[in-house]
């Protein structure tokens, strides 16, 4: 008879814990990283594009369909360059800032003119 008992007993506590659980709601994870203590990965750069012709040392924006060059050590811009500069050949320019003209320097190491002065 005791055996009977401890097992209705059990069956009892058995469908109130199942009961419980079934009650009680259960809320979905949401993981959110902040990258906080993981080194996040860098965002890829913008890029952007231009012409340059290294013979004139000239810039085409063609997003703004601008040129720059250099004019008395500043730069300027126009539609269209002054009528004593000859473009010649060309390549495309991309980098990772605007205006690069103001690095020149490093981008007339890279891309040198290719013609000579004769005196």
């Amino acid at each position: 008879m005791k055996r009977i008992q401890r097992f209705w007993l059990w069956l009892v506590l058995a469908a109130g814990t199942v009961g419980l659980v079934a009650s009680v709601p259960v809320a979905s994870a949401v993981v959110i990283h902040l990258g906080v203590g993981v080194a996040a990965p860098a965002p890829p750069p913008v890029v952007y594009h231009y012409t340059y012709y290294p013979d004139a040392e000239v810039y085409f924006d063609p997003v703004a369909r601008l040129y720059w060059w250099n004019s008395g050590g500043v730069w300027v811009s126009g539609p269209s360059v002054p009528a004593g500069i000859t473009l010649g050949g060309s390549v495309n320019l991309d980098v990772d800032g605007r205006e690069p003209w103001h690095h020149h320097d490093v981008i007339r190491r890279h891309y040198p003119r290719h013609h000579h002065d004769h005196d």
